[in-house]
């Protein structure tokens, strides 16, 4: 339902995008569920000598743990990949003030400190 609305809500333009997007979102959290139950499996075999006596509720939070985080990596993915990192060089506006303004600069002259004078210990 929210994936449709957000579907609804993009232009013509941005369907695309946004559903390369959700498809990755989905795909990513489906790789996370997988890893994560892979890791349980392990887990679970690593420790299978082991009297263990784990509730369900534990186990479902240690497979989904991994969900989000894979869905937030597949989203990573999509992005590096529609990205446009080839940018042309002409737009001179990040470069600092225009117009063939120069600044003269001059370094601070530093003052030394005097030395500390110490005076002997009386007895």
């Amino acid at each position: 339902m929210l994936f449709k609305m957000i579907l609804d809500s993009s232009g013509d333009e941005e369907r695309p995008i946004v559903r390369g997007f959700l498809k990755h979102l989905i795909a990513g959290f489906a790789g996370g569920l997988l890893i994560g139950a892979v890791g349980l499996f392990l887990v679970l075999v690593t420790l299978g000598n082991l009297k263990l006596d784990i509730p369900v509720v534990f186990i479902a939070a240690m497979m989904l743990q991994f969900g989000p985080i894979g869905g937030f990596v597949g989203v990573g993915i999509y992005l590096s990949r529609i990205t446009d990192r080839t940018r042309d060089d002409d737009d001179e506006s990040d470069e600092g003030p225009g117009g063939g303004t120069k600044v003269r600069v001059e370094t601070p002259v530093k003052t030394r400190a005097a030395p500390i004078r110490l005076k002997p210990a009386r007895a």
